[in-house]
């Protein structure tokens, strides 16, 4: 009885993977829009310093710094440290 009970709980599971569709296509202009995968931007202020680290950043939002000491621009990993607040 029990087993007759936890097929029956698992049929709607079964019925919803059964009755999927194909996924929609995009577009193109909707395409553009789409961002695959994650990016990181933190900015570390301190008594001393002011650090900017960028992981995976759009080219748009390159750093840029006129007073860094340390200034590394790359799409894959960008720093940039400048001394004071």
């Amino acid at each position: 009885m029990r087993r007759l009970l936890y097929g029956l709980a698992a049929l709607p599971l079964l019925a919803g993977v059964a009755m999927a569709q194909e996924p929609m296509k995009l577009s193109d202009q909707q395409m553009d829009k789409v961002t695959a995968g994650w990016d990181l931007r933190e900015l570390d202020i301190s008594n001393t310093s002011v650090t900017l680290v960028a992981i995976y950043q759009r080219p748009s939002n390159t750093i840029s710094c006129g007073s860094c000491f340390l200034l590394i621009n790359n799409p894959a990993f960008s720093v940039a440290s400048a001394f004071g607040p």
